[in-house]
């Protein structure tokens, strides 16, 4: 499970806004002060992310909360979003020359440029559907209160 922690800025019912600071790695790292990378890292200030997720615990606003999501999640989302448009490229170029070999070179890259692009569409209106909600982090629990306690049992079905 990779962790990362948040505040809650707003709690409405079931629905939480959390907000999570996105980090680079380049505060950590030794060299820093001679790496070019750090500099550009250090120039674009990162921006708070904010999550609204269904939460069935009951939070309150400017608690820190551990959100978590299984390496399998993000394994799976990383090759979705990454895999899936390469191959997609390779096989639309290679499709091409093997349909119409006699098509100049340029029409095929074209053709794979376009299937690239759709492909890319469509995995972004597959990952913004609501109810697609396993690319989501959970909440893990609470940080900063060990008194969090669970809301009353409701089906599921009725929160999403």
């Amino acid at each position: 499970m990779i962790e990362e922690t948040g505040t809650v800025k707003k709690v409405k019912g079931y629905e939480v806004w959390i907000e999570t600071q996105i980090k680079t790695t380049c505060g950590t790292c030794h060299v820093s002060k001679n790496c070019g990378t750090s500099v550009v890292a250090k120039a674009f200030t990162a921006k708070p992310e904010l999550l609204k997720l269904i939460s069935l615990y009951e939070l309150k606003e400017g608690q820190t909360v551990k959100l978590g999501i299984p390496e399998e999640q993000l394994i799976g989302a990383s090759m979705l979003v990454y895999l899936l448009p390469i191959l997609v490229l390779i096989v639309s170029v290679s499709c091409m020359q093997f349909m119409l070999p006699e098509l100049h070179e340029g029409w095929q890259i074209l053709f794979g440029f376009s299937a690239t692009a759709i492909s890319f569409w469509q995995i972004s209106k597959f990952a913004k559907k609501q109810d697609k909600g396993q690319f989501s982090p959970v909440i893990l629990g609470a940080v900063n209160d060990a008194t969090i306690t669970m809301k009353n049992e409701i089906p599921l079905k009725k929160i999403i």
